[in-house]
């Protein structure tokens, strides 16, 4: 027995020993049944000792065992002993009624810790034991003495005799968990069964946590099944233990479970945080974007598994001892794996990923609590004042947070998968509309072959029936008149068919302007209406005209007017049947021209209405079937005009064409070539007409020939004006300007190949106006000529020195100004071969002056940077460097005699060739990376230019 039983120090031994007898002795404690509750304390004796497997009989006869009060013993017993307890009782009636209960007066903490683990309560009278009875949650509910909740240890006192002195030995021990026993005895009338309510501070939260935990898990749960996604598979993992982990704080399965308590414990509590790394690799998916950081994160869940793994067999199989839900240095473990969660949470918070800084937030703020928690158990800090557990409060945070994380990422990839679904659709419609292209043209090629194909025909035929007819190949060929007229229209109508195609192509270059004509528009429209006559007496089509009242200030240019009449009217005439008819109703408010052409032909589909002004479209389904670049041509020209067509068309009803175009300079384009015969008007004259200033206007002289070079002579003498101009009027067009400042405005507005200026004018004299040109990037690179009479060196050195290229003295000759102007306009090109030597890419290298270079930068890098573009063209160049289609055009034809359009493709070309030579790519590939989705077309061109294909590169 003295092996059993641990002593107390010395000198509390002799100073029991020394007590008077009476004192030392147990009074037995009376239970007056009168009373529902009786406090046994004060009557209990405690024994400890190391030896769980002590008889109680033996205990009972040990004289030398050292009982002591529960005060001494401090405020908690100690862990791994067994302690037995003994007090004497006499009832003074029958304890039926009546309940011993082991109370457990710490309220609060959460399940686990309650109970326990066995209580055995034996009952002798002297020596003869009378009952036995169990309680304690680590004995089978069977086999406790009531069936009263187990946190309540609780025991019956049955056979409890009346009158007798009946001593109860009480053996307790502490529950698995980690928790010591404990007594607080009392005796209760079962009407006062409860001490307090069970966890009654934390009940409702712990319950709501559950209950919060339960429903989200199964809901992502069903989520997953429905899904499948990973992320929502971590996610519910870690919610089950959660759930689980707060079902054992409410008392769920840690009160039925009897053995392996702690293991169950260790799995569950710690599989929420090793199972939170496992979510988090998913909810940011760092296995495919930080494959480092990921490595770190799989590492910490890996250890925590396997060091839970390690607490949870520790007690079974190495029979170690827990203490306070924890062996060993787990506590220290978990401290230090939340510094280490800390400072990754931190690392993923600094990531650009948003699903990484999510998380990484989250994480930070668990961390916190964790090591709040971590320490609180631990001992390091203690606060009273804080009433909730720091791990469940940090948990209930992470579920909120992720909740609406796991919703946050949902809508993010949902929005990144519709983008996705957006961009192949994208690519699915414009592969289609590539390949509908390519099926429109190759139908336009087919439809134009066929137009070629028939007057080429009915121009052969007869030239070869005549050569037929001659006896041999030195006689003369005679062709019948019926024969010629038949030639004579088809060579009509193939040149007319060239000539839409050079407008189209003249249009799409920027090379196309309005030469304007004023007076005599609806003169001329009724000309053109009658001229289609004869054809509608042919077709019996009844022809109904309207027409105005004569416009004379009204501004046009003829030529396009009457393509676009022509188109219109052949097609009205074309599909309207006999007996039909086509009506023109002419109208104009004086700034506007508006025709309105009806018919009652066979109607345009809805579908073909919105497709008729595409070029090579073409309405299928008529045997009348024209090449698809009429309307299209007539749709451009009206553009030149900034004017508008509609068509409105009911299918078998007719169809009709809405043309609204200006006539008012006011309205028309600034690039437009004015009437030779178009003289300053006063100011008032040209305020009531609706026309420019006198200032704004210039007299003009056009040269029909349109590819000759335009040339700007600003003079305020009439006369010199004159001759000038009369001069250079064989080579060049010419626009002229009486002074400094209108000239300026006429270069704007023009953008002319070379200025020929005088020096002292009016409003604004020579060098100011070579000044302010030189300056400005829409006209820095005109080459300007001054003549003047004002020989000094000076004059000269000044004239230069404000940008001129050239400074001839009065009286010039003649052919010395035509080979400057020529040498001049020749350096532009000469410059721009220049250029091409260098790949169009060392732009600094060139010997142009700061402005143009800038020009030019912006073009070349303009048009680089949307290489991959197929439809990037002319409007594009123009909005990117501030230029007008005009001015644009105007320029670069002056600094290389090359259109827009024609520089894209060069600048593609190039760029093809160089990443051919360089094995960037297959053809192809380099094709589309340029701007070219046809394939053959890109292949054609290449030869064309370098002389060789592409796959011979």
């Amino acid at each position: 027995m003295a092996n059993a039983v641990r002593m107390k120090p010395f000198w509390i031994f002799i100073l029991v020993m020394l007590l008077p007898k009476s004192l030392a002795a147990q009074d037995n404690y009376k239970v007056d049944t009168k009373y529902p509750v009786h406090n046994l304390m004060p009557a209990l004796r405690l024994l400890e000792t190391s030896d769980p497997d002590l008889k109680p009989l033996a205990v009972l006869r040990d004289s030398s065992a050292n009982w002591q009060s529960r005060s001494d013993f401090g405020n908690y017993l100690n862990l791994g002993f067994t302690y037995w307890g003994k007090i004497k009782l006499v009832a003074t009636d029958s304890l039926t009624d009546f309940r011993l209960n082991l109370e457990d007066k710490m309220i609060g903490p959460p399940a686990w810790t309650k109970s326990n683990g066995k209580v055995d309560v034996y009952g002798f009278v002297g020596e003869e034991l009378i009952f036995h009875e169990k309680t304690g949650v680590e004995y089978p509910r069977k086999d406790r003495s009531t069936k009263s909740h187990w946190v309540r240890n609780e025991v019956r006192l049955p056979n409890f005799p009346v009158g007798e002195e009946v001593t109860l030995l009480i053996k307790a021990q502490g529950n698995s968990i980690g928790y010591p026993a404990y007594f607080n005895l009392s005796l209760r009338h079962s009407s006062q069964a409860y001490y307090h309510q069970i966890y009654q501070f934390h009940n409702s939260f712990n319950i709501f946590m559950f209950g919060i935990a339960f429903i989200v898990f199964l809901y992502h749960l069903l989520q997953y099944i429905y899904l499948r996604e990973k992320v929502m598979l971590w996610f519910s993992v870690w919610l089950f233990f959660i759930t689980i982990t707060q079902a054992m704080t409410i008392g769920l399965f840690i009160g039925a479970t009897t053995v392996l308590r702690f293991s169950l414990y260790a799995i569950v509590a710690n599989g929420v945080f090793y199972t939170f790394w496992f979510f988090g690799r998913a909810f940011i998916n760092s296995k495919e974007k930080f494959p480092k950081l990921d490595k770190l994160m799989l590492g910490l869940g890996l250890f925590v598994l396997l060091e839970s793994a390690f607490v949870a067999l520790s007690v079974p199989v190495f029979k170690a001892q827990p203490s306070f839900t924890a062996v060993g240095i787990h506590y220290y473990v978990l401290n230090l794996y939340t510094v280490f969660s800390l400072v990754l949470s931190v690392v993923l918070v600094l990531q650009k990923d948003k699903f990484a800084k999510y998380f990484g937030f989250g994480s930070i703020i668990a961390s916190m609590f964790l090591l709040i928690g971590t320490l609180w158990s631990l001992g390091v800090i203690k606060f009273g004042f804080f009433k909730l557990d720091p791990y469940v409060t940090g948990i209930f945070l992470q579920i909120v947070i992720y909740s609406f994380g796991i919703a946050y990422r949902r809508q993010v990839i949902q929005s990144q998968m519709t983008e996705q679904r957006l961009q192949g659709q994208r690519a699915i419609s414009e592969m289609q509309r590539i390949k509908d292209l390519d099926t429109i043209k190759t139908r336009f090629f087919a439809n134009i072959s066929h137009e070629f194909r028939t007057p080429l025909t009915l121009i052969s035929g007869p030239i070869k029936r005549a050569l037929g007819y001659a006896q041999n190949q030195s006689e003369d060929i005679a062709l019948k008149k019926k024969d010629f007229e038949i030639i004579v229209k088809n060579t009509d109508r193939l040149q007319n068919l060239v000539d839409q195609l050079l407008d189209l192509s003249k249009i799409e270059s920027g090379k196309e302007h309005l030469s304007l004509t004023q007076g005599g528009l609806i003169k001329f429209i009724r000309s053109l209406v009658f001229s289609f006559e004869s054809l509608a007496e042919r077709n019996n089509i009844s022809l109904n005209t309207r027409f105005p009242n004569e416009l004379d200030q009204a501004f046009y240019d003829k030529d396009k007017l009457e393509k676009i009449l022509t188109n219109i009217l052949s097609n009205a005439f074309k599909y309207t049947p006999k007996n039909g008819s086509v009506t023109v109703n002419v109208e104009h408010d004086g700034h506007y021209l508006q025709l309105e052409i009806t018919d009652t032909g066979k109607g345009i589909g809805k579908e073909d209405v919105r497709r008729i002004f595409e070029r090579f479209y073409r309405v299928e389904g008529t045997e009348e079937q024209g090449s698809g670049i009429g309307l299209a041509l007539t749709k451009e020209l009206i553009d030149l005009h900034n004017g508008k067509i509609s068509v409105d068309s009911v299918e078998r009803k007719g169809t009709t064409f809405k043309i609204k175009l200006p006539v008012s300079l006011k309205k028309l384009p600034d690039s437009v070539l004015l009437p030779a015969n178009y003289e300053q008007q006063s100011a008032s004259e040209a305020i009531n007409d609706d026309l420019v200033t006198t200032e704004s206007s210039a007299v003009e002289k056009v040269i029909t020939t349109k590819e000759l070079p335009l040339a700007l002579v600003v003079e305020d003498n009439p006369d010199l004006q004159y001759y000038i101009a009369d001069v250079i009027q064989e080579q060049y067009n010419i626009i002229k300007a009486s002074d400094g400042a209108q000239g300026e405005r006429m270069a704007f507005e023009h953008t002319p190949d070379i200025i020929i200026t005088d020096v002292m004018m009016p409003k604004k004299d020579g060098f100011e106006f070579c000044h302010s040109l030189k300056q400005n990037a829409k006209t820095s690179h005109i080459p300007i000529i001054m003549l003047t009479a004002k020989a000094g060196e000076a004059n000269k050195i000044e004239g230069l020195s404000q940008g001129a290229d050239a400074y001839l003295t009065k009286p010039f000759n003649e052919k010395e100004l035509l080979i400057r102007m020529k040498n001049l306009i020749e350096s532009r090109k000469n410059l721009w071969d220049h250029f091409k030597a260098l790949d169009m890419l060392l732009v600094d290298d060139i010997g142009v002056n700061s402005i143009d270079d800038k020009f030019l930068q912006d073009v070349f890098k303009t048009i680089k940077e949307h290489l991959d573009n197929e439809r990037f063209g002319v409007e594009d160049i123009a909005a990117a460097v501030g230029f007008s289609r005009s001015q644009l055009h105007r320029k670069l034809k002056a600094l290389s005699g090359k259109s827009a359009n024609q520089l894209i493709t060069e600048i593609r070309l190039n760029e093809a060739h160089r990443l051919l030579k360089s094995n960037a790519g297959s053809v192809s590939e380099i094709a589309y990376s340029v701007g070219y989705s046809n394939l053959s077309y890109f292949t054609k061109s290449f030869k064309e230019k370098f002389g060789v294909l592409p796959s011979k590169v």
